[in-house]
């Protein structure tokens, strides 16, 4: 449960900018693919949608797990732990830069 809580918490503190320029990025990537396919296989943008919602949720699993083996959490105090490091850090600019360099393989 508490791993739960955490990801909860991380999830809330993410920089929602990041998210926007993968998720912007992870749509161009579905969409591509998609053209690609035979006119009767492509996906309904529904069917789009999801792959994307999907890839998000992994892009954040990832960088979550990639976090929370560097945050050394305080029992008392989780949130201000996890907080603490990303300030410190400088996590969510540099988050931001990576994922708007990114660019998915076609």
């Amino acid at each position: 449960m508490r791993i739960r809580q955490n990801r909860t918490i991380f999830v809330r503190t993410i920089d929602i900018l990041a998210v926007a320029i993968f998720r912007s990025h992870a749509l161009a990537y579905q969409h591509s693919k998609n053209r690609q396919r035979a006119t009767a296989k492509r996906w309904s943008e529904t069917a789009v949608a999801s792959a994307v919602d999907k890839m998000v949720g992994q892009f954040i699993d990832n960088v979550y797990d990639k976090l929370k083996t560097s945050i050394k959490e305080s029992k008392f105090q989780p949130y201000d732990s996890w907080v603490s490091f990303i300030e410190t850090n400088e996590v969510l600019d540099n988050l931001e830069d990576a994922v708007s360099e990114m660019e998915f393989a076609k």
